[in-house]
């Protein structure tokens, strides 16, 4: 059965980890070169990729998906997609924390 494999950077990783999701963590720089790896080795079905890391993922591998079905690649968001600046990160954070724990705590 195919797998799943997210491609993000080190910070989102541990989410996905935690959730038992594969994570490949790179960098932007590495990123284009291992999707390319990923999408060369067979080993999954679904690869999402951070659109932080690679700007329209499924455009840039075009040319390494040429005649293939899998893996489906899909651009998910990252991470400074959902917030407009650090302030709104922060109250983000601080409500997890508040529904997780049941009271506020300083993020700072």
């Amino acid at each position: 059965m195919p797998k799943m494999l997210v491609v993000t950077d080190a910070e989102t990783a541990i989410g996905f980890r935690l959730a038992g999701v594969d994570v490949l963590e790179t960098t932007a720089d590495a990123a284009q070169r291992d999707v390319e790896e990923v999408i060369a080795s067979d080993r999954y079905g679904l690869v999402v990729v951070d659109e932080s890391l690679v700007n329209d993922p499924v455009k840039a591998m075009e040319r390494a998906m040429r005649g293939r079905d899998l893996p489906v690649l899909l651009p998910m968001p990252g991470l400074s997609a959902a917030f407009d600046h650090e302030a709104d990160a922060k109250t983000y954070m601080q409500q997890l924390v508040r529904s997780a724990i049941g009271f506020d705590i300083k993020l700072d």
